[in-house]
């Protein structure tokens, strides 16, 4: 290969526009894995967009062109892909193909050992121009089903109550979650109301993104007008989760993350739960009251995982959605995430809305995304400007500076675009809205 699109290839994974991610590319990313891994066995998936197959055979051909074995388990959502790869005792690592919730003209490679944690692809991108050589003799390539291992898995680890009859409302934004979302609610007895089942990654109804509150509205007038006990959206992969009370509320990830947590406390006394500084004062403060360890990291799913590992720690939820489970190797699974939910509000014979009251005791803005012109100049005024007023400030992933119990912010820059990415939440939405609106305008004017 003569020129690579080095852009695309990123600090966690691959991505790019459909033209760059081209065959080529994934064969020799399949090749790249097995000399950085050594693995001899290798799972492989993908997801429902357009260049996915011909990328999934080609990144196949290229991981046994090394002598490696492939099984590849075909059209699949992440949390199934996590738990091919993490479950079973001979796969040394994995790959698939996938670009997310991002828009159809993306398609993507991610690549993992077989506990989960990330392979870099700016790591990959080097042993490819390094230059490798085919092995003398090809691997073996097989076919695996992993659905009902999977589904086996989320039902007979957690307890269940009878919820036959109860009425789910999910919106699948034309992702991937309909692959195992559906067949584990018709064992359940759910009744189901799909919203945006089929797998379409033009994605034409709505940005598959439960994070983002506009992409919550059909959900939320559903769930209202069919009476339904609660409703779910999924992402584009379907390794994020976004839940919706009875009367139409948006609970963000850190909300849900203390009702699990809550739950978690009661069955496994003084747990290790994994949350980050961008998260709502209602998630550190149930896991304390509850008796649980805080293990605090930076944002984002790789240092979740590891953090997982290394600190044996039982549960991690993120803000965007994504819940890790050490029942499932410490890595994300939604359908996992749902029926723990699932079970937590039944046994509570309380509706959602009631069972989850007490975490709406902060207003929260949800991240605002800020296009700026210098990052970096921005927030060294936000810093000249605020710190020294805060009661505690935090560093460990932008800067977070609380101010005693009333309000805090977090801003931190964005590591691929020109944005700052800000949260604020305070006791009341008054002066939540009026903080929000000082920081934005305090950042355009320091920019």
């Amino acid at each position: 290969m003569n020129t690579l699109p080095d852009h695309i290839f990123k600090a966690y994974d691959i991505r790019g526009l459909l033209e760059e991610v081209t065959p080529e590319i994934a064969r020799q990313v399949g090749m790249a894995l097995v000399v950085k891994t050594s693995a001899k066995t290798v799972i492989v998936g993908r997801d429902m967009r357009s260049t996915s197959q011909e990328l999934s055979h080609a990144a196949i051909e290229g991981i046994a062109s090394m002598g490696a074995n492939v099984i590849d388990i075909g059209l699949c959502s992440t949390s199934m892909y996590n738990f091919a790869v993490s479950s079973q005792e001979n796969v040394d690592a994995g790959l698939m193909v996938t670009a997310s919730h991002n828009p159809s003209k993306y398609n993507g490679i991610k690549m993992a050992y077989n506990t989960g944690v990330p392979i870099s692809g700016q790591e990959i991108l080097q042993l490819i121009k390094s230059g490798i050589s085919h092995a003398e003799t090809s691997g073996s390539v097989s076919k695996q089903n992993i659905l009902p291992l999977y589904l086996d898995k989320c039902i007979t680890t957690v307890s269940i109550p009878d919820v036959s009859g109860v009425k789910i409302v999910v919106d699948y934004g034309n992702g991937m979650g309909s692959l195992s979302i559906r067949p584990l609610a018709a064992g359940l007895g759910i009744n189901l109301i799909e919203l945006f089942p089929e797998p379409d990654a033009s994605f034409p109804n709505h940005e598959p993104n439960p994070a983002i509150e506009e992409n919550m509205l059909v959900l939320r007038k559903v769930v209202v007008a069919e009476r339904a006990d609660f409703g779910i959206a999924l992402d584009g992969d379907s390794d994020r989760i976004g839940f919706v009370d009875n009367e139409g509320n948006t609970l963000r990830g850190d909300q849900m993350l203390a009702l699990l947590s809550k739950d978690l406390l009661l069955r496994e006394p003084g747990a290790k739960v994994v949350v980050s500084p961008n998260q709502s004062w209602i998630s550190s403060d149930t896991i304390r009251e509850n008796g649980g360890e805080i293990i605090e990291i930076r944002i984002g799913r790789t240092f979740v995982i590891g953090a997982m590992h290394d600190f044996g720690a039982s549960l991690s939820g993120e803000v965007s959605g994504h819940f890790f489970f050490k029942e499932f190797g410490g890595l994300e699974s939604v359908d996992f995430a749902f029926v723990n939910v699932l079970g937590i509000w039944r046994r509570s014979g309380k509706t959602f809305s009631d069972l989850t009251k007490d975490f709406h005791n902060y207003s929260n803005s949800w991240e605002v995304n800020l296009e700026v012109r210098d990052k970096a100049k921005a927030i060294s005024a936000i810093e000249k400007n605020y710190v020294n007023r805060a009661s505690f400030v935090n560093k460990l992933d932008g800067i977070r500076c609380e101010f005693d119990r009333d309000w805090w912010f977090i801003i931190r820059p964005s590591n691929t675009e020109p944005l700052l990415r800000l949260i604020v939440e305070a006791t009341s939405d008054e002066l939540m809205k009026e903080k929000r609106d000082e920081l934005i305008a305090f950042i355009k004017e320091n920019e």
